[in-house]
This record gives C-alpha cells, sequence and structure tokens, in this order.
C-alpha cells in the first residue's frame, strides 16, 4: 500500500480526502438528529499530510506547514484577496437591486464578522486550501498548464462537495455555483503564481469569499436564483480578464514552484 502511495500521490490523496470529508455525510444518512454536520472541512488538508509523511517524510510535511503562514507577498496582493470578493458580490446584489429585486440587507456587528472570519479561515479555508493549491495544484501542472490544471482541480473541488447538495445549493443554483467555482479555481491558481506558492493568501481569498456570501440572504424568493447567475457571471468575467492578460500559463513569470 505504502509503496501505491509512492507511485500514485495525487490519487491517494484525493481517495483519501473524500473518505476523511464525507464519514459525517454517511452518518448523516444513518441518524441525522445527531449527525455534526454532512462534511469535515479539514479532511484535505488531513489527506495530504498523511500522504506527505509516506512520500516525503518529516522534511515534505515542514516545507508545506512553512507556506501556510508564507506571508511577505506584497500588500497588493492582501488587498485583491480581501476586497475583490466582497465588490464581487456586492456588484451581483447591486445589480439584482437595478433589475427589482427585494432586499432585507442585515449588517452583523464588527464583533460577529470578525468572529465568522476568523472561524471560516482556521477550520474551513485552512481545512482546504493548503490541501488543494498546496498539494494537488502543483502536482497537477507538472504536465498540464497552469489553467488546464485548474480546471481539472475545479471539477474534483466541486465532486468534494456533494455532501453539501442541498444545503448550500441544490438543483436550482447548481449550475451557477459550479461556474463560480470554476473561476474561483483560476483566480485563486493566478494568486498562488504569483505570490510564490504562498498557501496564506488562497486561504485568506477563501475566506472572504465565504464571508461576503453573507450578503445572498439580503434577496430572497425568486430573485435568488438570478443573483447567482449575476454572481457567476462576475467571476467569469474577473477569470476572463486574468486569462486574456497571462494566457494558458496565468503567469509571465517563470517559477519553479514545491511539488
Amino acid at each position: 500500500m505504502l509503496s501505491w502511495i509512492k507511485r500514485h500521490p495525487l490519487v491517494a490523496f484525493f481517495a483519501l480526502a473524500y473518505a476523511v470529508s464525507w464519514w459525517p455525510w454517511v452518518w448523516a444518512a444513518l441518524d441525522p438528529e445527531n449527525a455534526p454536520s454532512t462534511i469535515l472541512p479539514p479532511g484535505p488538508l488531513l489527506a495530504a499530510l498523511v500522504v506527505l509523511v509516506i512520500i516525503g517524510g518529516r522534511s515534505a510535511v515542514w516545507q508545506f506547514l512553512k507556506r501556510i503562514v508564507q506571508w511577505r507577498v506584497g500588500l497588493r496582493w492582501y488587498v485583491l484577496v480581501l476586497l475583490l470578493p466582497p465588490i464581487i458580490t456586492a456588484g451581483a446584489v447591486g445589480l439584482s437591486l437595478k433589475l427589482g429585486a427585494a432586499w432585507e440587507p442585515h449588517f452583523p456587528g464588527w464583533a460577529d464578522l470578525g468572529a465568522r472570519f476568523v472561524f471560516i479561515l482556521l477550520f474551513i479555508a485552512l481545512g482546504e486550501e493548503p490541501a488543494w493549491r498546496g498539494f494537488a495544484l502543483p502536482r497537477l501542472m507538472a504536465r498540464r498548464s497552469a489553467l488546464a490544471a485548474s480546471l481539472i482541480l475545479s471539477v474534483l473541488h466541486i465532486i468534494w462537495h456533494l455532501p453539501l447538495f442541498g444545503v448550500e445549493y441544490n438543483f436550482g443554483n447548481i449550475v451557477p455555483w459550479m461556474v463560480s467555482v470554476l473561476s474561483f479555481a483560476i483566480i485563486v491558481t493566478w494568486i498562488y503564481l504569483h505570490t510564490q506558492g504562498s498557501l496564506l493568501l488562497p486561504m485568506l481569498f477563501h475566506t472572504s469569499v465565504n464571508v461576503s456570501a453573507m450578503m445572498f440572504r439580503w434577496i430572497s424568493g425568486d430573485d435568488m436564483l438570478r443573483l447567482w447567475w449575476l454572481f457567476a457571471a462576475l467571476w467569469v468575467g474577473t477569470a476572463a480578464i486574468v486569462i486574456a492578460r497571462y494566457g494558458p500559463a496565468l503567469t509571465r513569470r517563470a517559477s519553479a514552484l514545491p511539488a
């Protein structure tokens, strides 16, 4: 088994990430009243650490963990990852209002907003992004363009969300939700390549996207689906700008990122 994992680390990683993350889904199916949730967000991180121990030992794990706190990347990247998601989400809400949507805005207190940000950063973003971008992405890019690797990763990421069907998305909004995830993957790869493989910046981007999603609660009913499509369209437009400027490589600089 260990020999097989060393030969197929990516397959082993995704299989383990799904297994570790999905066990609450099985629990929920068997005992819905007592199951804590339907998915375990830290599953990908745990899977990456297990596979790294097998294929590279403590040194590989240490190099991986150091990139989670790699923060010297330039102020403009922090501004981008923290402000772009709320700008996009607010833009989608604003367009919805222009098109006649009714809304009931509710602004949480700064303490609640800060607590939500910290929880998402340390439980969800930390559980996912280092594994997706720090472990899987470089290996997917070994024989592919950054764009192709991002799209493959986004599909596998979408599959990982399967237990959340009926919770975060449903048959009504599944298509714009998937389109948004595809766009996020391209943008996060672009950020990753321009910040020397920092895993902190993808974590902050993921957190900002999730925190900004509270604005979706301001609109309901039939207007919600239109909001989803506007949200997806704005992210597609943003990803298209990145592709148009940088091409399939998503960067113009030559880099040797750690795998």
